[in-house]
């Protein structure tokens, strides 16, 4: 009698995590894009950070695991619980209210495969954001050109659409579960280390996010600047990527100054000229970014844009000040924020490079063959 041959699991080579909290608008979008995009063998992990609506509802419908928080612990902490739930060698991380476009698991896979120099990649939004508002295709349009633009070997990390080795991941701490922006500490923590993350342009995905005037205040000042603002004066540094370049430092400087200017030259005429020349400044450090902004929408849309930019950047302003009396006159920081280093040993590159390299190795073992890049 021949004996019946025994099924052997199919291991994941990719392990994605979706963070969400009261996300029923966007999450079934979300989630079936991750589950018809091709490429390779996937696990997909929902954490729900204390909803009260249908999001649980939701993936449990399409065939996802869902873990729960109880309460409300935030997305680092609610990364962190996936990464926790998961197997696979590489980790995706996904917003609840980004799709993926349909060869995102491919080129992250691939990517990852042949370059074992990098621990980590992320991308971008497209341009064409899900929602139609004004200021929704603002936001987005905004951040995906600072993406588009960014430094290809980036200093940070971006958890809206970004892949990690777990091996790196878990060489450090993971995600600091009370910081807004706790991908950036992140990508920071792994670059500290010796790690090399790769910005993509072409790894793309689109947001479905409605933004109003509120949100993006809000959030430009305290989910944005004030953290940013911490993590600047705690490693003694700015970094010079993405919204912390210097020419995006020297278009909000020339913000303020326009606006100081025309409120002081209601009392002194004369610094009506302070203001213009400030305006002109202003316009020339962002030239880049509005002629992006004309490329996909027009002239009257970016016409209408340059009140919403200084805005923008009168709020990043604002939460720098902000951030600067909290860090000299209030508390301690929240967050555990190393130094920025001055100079990392060639011989600390050398053995990341080799770890990263081993890793890689691993990740295809994981699967029984090795990357064409590795062999």
């Amino acid at each position: 009698m021949r004996r019946s041959a025994e099924r052997v699991p199919v291991l994941p080579d990719l392990s994605i995590v979706v963070p969400v909290h009261n996300g029923e608008a966007t999450l079934r979008s979300c989630l079936v894009a991750l589950q018809d995009a091709p490429g390779p063998v996937r696990e997909i992990v929902v954490v729900d950070d204390g909803s009260k609506d249908g999001s649980v509802a939701i993936a449990e419908s399409l065939g996802v695991s869902v873990v729960r928080h109880a309460e409300q612990r935030g997305c680092g902490a609610s990364r962190n619980t996936g990464v926790k739930h998961t197997t696979a060698p590489i980790v995706v991380f996904v917003d609840s209210d980004v799709v993926i476009d349909s060869d995102a698991l491919q080129r992250v896979a691939a990517f990852l495969a042949d370059s074992a120099d990098y621990a980590a990649v992320f991308g971008s939004y497209d341009s064409e954001p899900g929602d139609p508002g004004f200021v929704s295709q603002y936001r987005n349009l905004l951040h995906r050109f600072i993406h588009q633009n960014g430094k290809r070997d980036a200093e940070t990390f971006w958890t809206g659409l970004g892949a990690v080795r777990r091996s790196a991941f878990e060489s450090g701490d993971g995600f600091h579960p009370n910081c807004p922006i706790s991908d950036v500490l992140l990508g920071l923590d792994l670059t500290d280390a010796g790690f090399r993350i790769r910005s993509d342009p072409e790894l793309l995905g689109k947001h479905l996010k409605p933004w109003t005037w509120r949100t993006m205040v809000t959030t430009d000042l305290f989910l944005r600047a004030v953290p940013w603002t911490e993590i600047i004066l705690s490693r003694g540094g700015f970094t010079d990527d993405l919204n912390t370049s210097r020419t995006y430092r020297i278009g909000v400087a020339a913000a303020n100054l326009a606006v100081a200017g025309l409120l002081i030259a209601v009392f002194i005429p004369a610094f009506l000229v302070i203001a213009a020349l400030a305006f002109v400044t202003m316009l020339v450090a962002n030239a880049q970014v509005l002629k992006e902004f004309r490329k996909e929408r027009g002239v009257l849309f970016t016409l209408g844009v340059v009140p919403l930019h200084i805005v923008h950047q009168l709020c990043s302003s604002a939460g720098f000040a902000i951030g600067f009396v909290q860090h000299y006159l209030g508390a301690a920081s929240k967050y555990k924020i190393n130094a920025m280093p001055r100079v990392v040993p060639a011989d600390q590159h050398f053995l990341h490079r080799r770890s990263t390299v081993a890793a890689a190795r691993a990740d295809s073992d994981h699967r029984g063959s090795y990357p064409a890049a590795l062999k």
